[in-house]
């Protein structure tokens, strides 16, 4: 069965026709034109291109078969894929197939299916009837010759090529002569480019080369004076730890003070602490979000100390971990930004400095 009717048909009235798992026939507005050598005005037309990505069955094709030869769909839907299978067929035996009136199919050498539009045929509806105009000169007129001849070399151009051989090397020249007299008088300047004008005399003032040595003091920086008072104490290297019988006084504008500290007794505190007594470094608790930092510290002994006497205090101390090649010392890790703040306040109202670290 052939396909060729219906598909004219279609055209007429539908800008894209598929054919089902080979193609679409697109069709596309085309203006009228003229043809220059010809004379022949072709009226407006539909140009009709090839699409092999359009191979999804949208019915139109089946449906139409249907009403027309009075069958159901799914046969006409059949004739449609035996008739693509001879199509198929064809273009391996032939390497080409064509539909009448509408164009031709061929496989190009990348083995891409390619389509030849039939130019004589005009799907345009509003064009139908319309031929072809083939325009006659008038009596006694004349064709103008629109082909003139451009000659390859002018005079003109000849004598610019002439002028440009003679003017380059005498630019060239001059500009080395320019040079050069700058370069005898160290600067580049119209007034020593005249060559009858007197040599200019060089200075004999010889620059001295005597050295200025400015001696920059710039002010030491210590972490010390950035942290609290207690903080400063700690870090000091001679600090002698509490005496047996001595106990931290109390501080009347000091809250957090060690007086405040309830506890059953006062220990003593021996002078050296012993392997058992010293503060293991503690890894920042991951999963608490925030750490009340109070010191950091060059040496990690002098945070052990810090550590003690915030642990006297009450406070949860511990290391959190190193910045910039300093041990960190924490009032304790906390999981809400609330309790951080809390303690920082707390810290901030006794006179202490403290800022919140977030370790996620």
């Amino acid at each position: 069965m052939r396909l060729d009717p219906f598909i004219i048909d279609l055209l007429y009235d539908h800008d894209c026709v598929v054919i089902p798992e080979f193609g679409g026939l697109v069709a596309n507005y085309k203006s009228a034109k003229l043809n220059g050598f010809t004379h022949v005005i072709q009226p407006p037309a539909k140009a009709i291109g090839f699409n092999p990505s359009l191979k999804y069955n949208d019915g139109l094709l089946s449906n139409y078969i249907s009403s027309v030869l009075a069958i159901s769909y799914k046969e006409a839907s059949d004739l449609v894929a035996n008739t693509v299978a001879d199509f198929r067929t064809q273009m391996l035996e032939n390497g080409r197939f064509s539909i009448d009136r509408v164009g031709v199919f061929y496989k190009d050498r990348l083995g891409q299916t390619q389509f030849i539009p039939e130019e004589q045929e005009n799907f345009l509806l509003s064009s139908y009837g319309l031929q072809p105009i083939q325009l006659r000169l008038l009596n006694g007129a004349e064709v103008p010759d629109t082909t003139k001849v451009i000659p390859m070399y002018s005079p003109a151009s000849r004598r610019w090529k002439v002028a440009a051989a003679v003017l380059l090397p005498a630019l060239l020249a001059g500009s080395w002569f320019l040079a050069n007299r700058a370069s005898q008088h160290g600067e580049m300047g119209f007034g020593f480019q005249n060559p009858f004008g007197e040599t200019r005399k060089q200075s004999a003032f010889t620059p001295s080369n005597s050295k200025w040595d400015l001696v920059m003091q710039m002010p030491s920086y210590r972490y010390e004076d950035e942290l609290p008072t207690q903080l400063s104490m700690a870090s000091v290297t001679d600090v002698d730890v509490l005496s047996e019988t001595s106990q931290p006084a109390k501080d009347p504008s000091n809250p957090i003070s060690a007086g405040d500290v309830k506890s059953d007794e006062t220990k003593p505190v021996s002078k050296k602490t012993g392997a058992s007594d010293e503060i293991a470094p503690s890894v920042v608790d991951l999963e608490k979000a925030y750490s009340v930092i109070g010191g950091a510290f060059q040496v990690k002994e002098n945070g052990q100390r810090l550590i003690q006497q915030l642990r006297a205090q009450g406070y949860d101390a511990q290391f959190a971990g190193m910045r910039d090649n300093l041990h960190l010392v924490a009032y304790g890790h906390f999981s809400k930004r609330e309790e951080a703040e809390a303690v920082k306040a707390k810290v901030q109202a006794a006179g202490a400095k403290a800022w919140i670290r977030t370790n996620q």
